[in-house]
């Protein structure tokens, strides 16, 4: 009986603490979100900035800024060159997919129905006819639809442009905030530690040892992975003459990111599909490209990502889901971010002081 009682104890305690954590993603979080990623970037910086101090022999304050100047100039020049060329080439891709469909797609589909139908004519010809009925609907379905999802895609690229001014104002408020923390860093957090609880700046200072270096290297790593996917896969569809081919690379790469899939989600039933139609070139060079992605991928992501303690892909899945529910596409990537950082903290021991505590 006291083991239960403990349990449910426990059970409402930490059950208190999630829905009060996802309440505060949801309500608390798009308002404090400027100010968050300002620390974010600030912090990021703090150690470089230090080091550089020490070389130029400038102020700690001045370098800091000047630091944060070069990080945005950079970062937006970056996006200002670049954002423009991928939103074209998006808004191009999408708006010619129910056309490339058409004349490249729905012509296959209709030919794999007319060898099953060919095939099962000599068995039964009424189900034969029935199922060569049920494909060439389910053809013009298919093409119905991405004129639907290729409309709804271009109203909602409108629709983000229209919110332009909204995010304008959260990334100023989030820029001046970002010079204002880095020129007051250290008097910053000695008012924090004044006002905030002990162990409350103890659990503060385990996330930093424990989480930061943890996220940092999480970062970095997949960044270089989802890269190096994305420039096999633009090499390998070029080479393969497939239209489109870096907007179907950046799609494949992000795709595969995703936990339990991969890019062998996209390329395997591809190439099954041009092995049924008899095209055996293209789907043995499809088969070729995911073969050295895979191998390429399997040698490189044990020294990449390192040693690192990750996710069950089920639990990172569920995380990415209310992330993206509760908080966007920011929050999709942060918040298994956090519960990576956690699950690495209780490893450590880490959050047994805090336990302990209460």
């Amino acid at each position: 009986m006291e083991k239960k009682k403990t349990f449910l104890i426990n059970v409402a305690y930490y059950g208190f603490f999630i829905i009060l954590f996802l309440l505060a993603w949801k309500y608390v979080w798009p308002v404090l979100m400027p100010f968050i990623l300002a620390f974010i970037i600030v912090t990021f910086l703090r150690k470089p900035a230090e080091k550089l101090a020490k070389k130029i022999r400038l102020g700690e304050k001045y370098t800091a800024l000047l630091l944060l100047t070069g990080f945005y100039l950079l970062f937006f020049g970056a996006v200002i060159l670049g954002g423009g060329k991928v939103i074209t080439m998006i808004a191009d891709f999408i708006t010619d997919l129910p056309g490339f469909y058409q004349t490249s797609i729905a012509p296959l589909l209709e030919h794999v129905s007319q060898q099953i139908g060919d095939a099962l004519a000599e068995m039964d010809m009424a189900l034969a006819q029935e199922i060569q009925r049920s494909m060439q609907q389910f053809v013009q379905n298919i093409g119905e639809t991405l004129s639907t999802l290729s409309m709804n895609a271009l109203a909602y690229i409108s629709g983000l442009v229209t919110g332009i001014p909204a995010a304008l104002i959260r990334l100023i408020i989030m820029i001046v905030s970002s010079f204002y923390m880095a020129a007051d860093y250290h008097r910053i957090m000695a008012m924090a530690r004044t006002y905030l609880p002990e162990k409350v700046k103890q659990l503060g200072r385990d996330v930093k040892i424990y989480g930061w270096n943890i996220l940092k290297a999480y970062i970095k790593s997949y960044t270089l992975l989802f890269l190096l996917t994305f420039a096999e896969l633009t090499v390998g569809l070029t080479i393969l003459k497939i239209p489109y081919a870096s907007a179907i690379g950046l799609a494949i790469a992000v795709f595969d990111i995703l936990p339990v899939l991969g890019t062998g989600g996209v390329l395997l039933p591809w190439a099954v599909i041009l092995l049924v139609l008899g095209d055996y070139p293209l789907a043995l060079g499809i088969l070729t490209l995911y073969v050295v992605i895979t191998i390429v991928r399997n040698s490189l992501e044990p020294r990449i990502v390192g040693k690192q303690v990750g996710l069950h892909p089920l639990l990172t899945l569920i995380a990415m889901f209310l992330g993206l529910e509760l908080g966007g596409i920011i929050g999709m990537i942060l918040l298994p971010l956090s519960v990576v950082i956690l699950v690495n903290m209780e490893k450590n021991g880490a959050l047994h002081g805090f336990k302990k505590t209460h």
